[in-house]
């Protein structure tokens, strides 16, 4: 299991990182599989090209990729990013071993479940096609422009798949039938393999240290990779997830806690992974957690009962 927590001491971030059931690497090395917190990731890659003059939050993907059928003209970015598009949720497996432009055929070619814009709807191939937005915009790899143009020039931690993966530093599963009683790594469990599909790319899946996402977290939220309007976008609940009580922003849930105050957050796994993180805004207080089957849901019910 792996924790992660953050809190500004005198304007600086400390971070504290602690580990165990992970024999032979330092305690903040452990590269973890983040699931869909992978979503908030892209969405700051994304707000990052807005920044940039790219594109805008109302940009239709019409206007930014090629093959787009009239039912989806007007899917924009923000739909996108607030699950909101109306795709379908998946187009096939994360293991699938599914290009981008096939993985683009294939999802232009499926019907809406809903009509633009008017319902919530989680869906994994939405973030996914974000991801192909970038690559066309950007005319790199999602991975390369996620790392080249944002993160290390930020001076923080990679965040992405075959390029930032270390077989020897990757967490592996506990031994289930899933992967046929082996302690499997994170590209054998939740890739398929050496490199990912794009049924997950942009989505989940994604790997990086508890330190290198709460640095991510702690250098987004404070302005330091796009303009405050943008983050304060980002932390705007947009769109009701269907209970009155939860709201999507862009690339995470923001919700009201009569106990803890305002939280922004994300979990995501895949039953042999799992990770969630939380920012308790009321108190500037950020939970990160990782680890096997759901682990990472455990050791955070048991922080936020420690912060309660």
């Amino acid at each position: 299991m792996i924790i992660g927590h953050a809190t500004p001491v005198d304007g600086a971030l400390a971070v504290e990182v602690e580990m165990s059931s992970f024999p032979g690497v330092e305690a903040s090395d452990p590269l973890v599989d983040i699931g869909s917190l992978t979503k908030f990731v892209t969405a700051v890659a994304v707000l990052h090209m807005v920044d940039q003059g790219v594109f805008t939050l109302q940009s239709t993907i019409f206007d930014l990729l090629e093959g787009v059928p009239e039912d989806k003209r007007h899917i924009t970015v923000h739909d996108l990013l607030t699950h909101s598009s109306g795709l379908v949720a998946s187009t096939g497996t994360d293991e699938e071993d599914l290009a981008r432009d096939a993985f683009v055929e294939r999802l232009m070619a499926t019907p809406l479940m809903h009509p633009v814009g008017q319902e919530y709807l989680y869906a994994n191939a939405g973030y996914s096609l974000l991801a192909a937005i970038i690559e066309v915009q950007s005319g790199s790899s999602y991975e390369a422009y996620l790392n080249d143009a944002l993160l290390l020039p930020a001076g923080l931690s990679p965040i992405g798949y075959d390029n930032v993966y270390d077989e020897d530093r990757s967490l592996r599963t506990s031994r289930r039938v899933e992967t046929r009683f082996r302690r499997q790594t994170i590209a054998e469990a939740s890739w398929g393999g050496a490199s990912p599909g794009w049924n997950l790319i942009g989505n989940g899946g994604a790997v990086t240290t508890a330190e290198g996402f709460l640095l991510l977290w702690q250098a987004f939220h404070a302005g330091e990779i796009v303009s405050r309007s943008l983050v304060d976008a980002a932390l705007t609940p947009h769109v009701d997830e269907g209970n009155g009580e939860s709201f999507y922003g862009y690339g995470l849930v923001v919700e009201h806690a009569d106990d803890l105050g305002t939280i922004y957050w994300h979990d995501g796994g895949n039953d042999l992974f799992s990770a969630e993180w939380r920012h308790l805004a009321d108190r500037d207080i950020t939970l990160f957690t990782a680890g096997l089957d759901e682990q990472a849901f455990e050791a955070m019910e048991s922080l936020l009962e420690q912060v309660r």
